[in-house]
């Protein structure tokens, strides 16, 4: 079960818990009331209570179970508001046909015991039994409290849905966007095999008709090194002393294929710390080094530095340029995924500069460890 289904059902779980909580409370609060004053519960009262919360009731129902699923949420705004409109108008009227066959001497006890006030449908002379406002200038009309309630209810219930369905969304979105970038990575990645695979191969086939048994070793490598590619660079980070391994068994595929005068220098650090990093981070930029670095008409030179700092990881490659590869495209597919794969993966916390300066091509990769 994925982290999208659970954190839904955890808010759909506590969303409901406190909607239960909340009619529980509201419920036992006549009861509890009733205790503190008179030190014991008159059921009868009780019972009436609970069916004056009736029409609360219906109206949180309707609103949560009808009205905000097949209207609200389905875009049907205005078809919304006039449901609520005449749901609230029925109950309340139907409230209040109720409360004037209620007998006037068990509104009286209902007031007395439970420290509530029920409006009734009786003249405004008579305050006894309506609902008066504070200082006793007037009486409220017998509805007025109850439209109050039930607008309040609705807009509680609403925004609380309305609420939990945004949470709902933006963990949807941040997932849909998490397993997209988690695919474009694996696409970026799985791109770094083909290349580097004909590339190898260029070099091995090099050596068949020069040198067989340099070419069998070379193969024996390019296993261990597609063994890597194919079971060990998942999208899980991986350590960096694999990383390394990695680096040091391709420059030395890359220096079978090329004469002495081709200057390959790799500085790697000896005692790398136990950090992993994403893999294959540095293979392109490295490819394009032995790619468009190399000439065999011309001297030539790669160096490559991995140098760890305190709290970030340098990888420095520079090579030759030549002059008939300046006219190529020659940043290929590798600075365009270097670049798209750093991004997703370290948002803006990377660095990564490549120029040219006086014929020397240079690139720098850093990431935080």
């Amino acid at each position: 079960m994925n982290k999208t289904v659970l954190n839904t059902q955890g808010s759909r779980f506590f969303e409901s818990t406190f909607i239960f909580l909340f009619w529980i409370l509201l419920f036992v609060l006549p009861v509890f009331y009733q205790w503190i004053n008179s030190h014991t519960v008159r059921w009868n009262v009780i019972f009436s209570v609970w069916t004056d919360y009736l029409p609360l009731l219906i109206i949180f129902c309707v609103n949560r179970f009808i009205l905000t699923p097949f209207l609200l949420f389905k875009n049907k705004k205005i078809a919304y508001i006039a449901s609520v409109i005449v749901v609230i108008g029925l109950t309340v009227m139907g409230s209040i046909s109720l409360r004037n066959d209620m007998p006037s001497q068990n509104r009286n006890q209902i007031q007395k015991h439970v420290g509530l006030q029920f409006p009734n449908s009786n003249k405004a002379g008579n305050p006894q039994d309506g609902l008066e406002r504070q200082g006793g200038a007037g009486t409220y009309p017998p509805y007025v409290n109850l439209i109050l309630l039930s607008i309040l209810l609705v807009g509680f219930d609403t925004g609380m849905k309305l609420s939990v369905k945004w949470a709902e969304s933006q963990q949807q979105k941040a997932e849909v966007e998490k397993e997209s970038i988690k695919n474009e990575l694996a696409f970026l990645r799985n791109q770094v095999s083909p290349h580097f695979l004909m590339n190898t191969l260029n070099n091995i086939h090099a050596l068949i008709d020069f040198d067989t048994k340099e070419a069998k070793s070379s193969i024996a490598k390019l296993s261990v090194l597609m063994r890597y590619l194919l079971y060990e660079s998942n999208d899980k980070p991986i350590p960096l002393t694999k990383e390394i391994k990695f680096i040091a068994s391709y420059v030395e595929l890359m220096k079978l294929r090329f004469h002495e005068d081709v200057k390959i220098q790799l500085n790697l650090p000896e005692n790398p710390p136990n950090i992993s990093i994403p893999p294959l981070l540095f293979t392109n930029i490295l490819e394009n080094a032995f790619k468009y670095g190399i000439s065999y008409e011309q001297k030539s030179f790669v160096y490559i530095n991995l140098l760890i700092h305190e709290n970030e990881l340098e990888c420095t490659i520079q090579n030759s340029v030549h002059e008939k590869f300046k006219t190529s495209e020659s940043s290929g597919i590798g600075i365009q995924n270097t670049e798209k794969r750093l991004k997703l993966l370290y948002n803006n916390n990377f660095t990564f500069t490549y120029s040219e300066i006086e014929n020397v091509y240079n690139s720098t990769i850093k990431i935080p460890i």
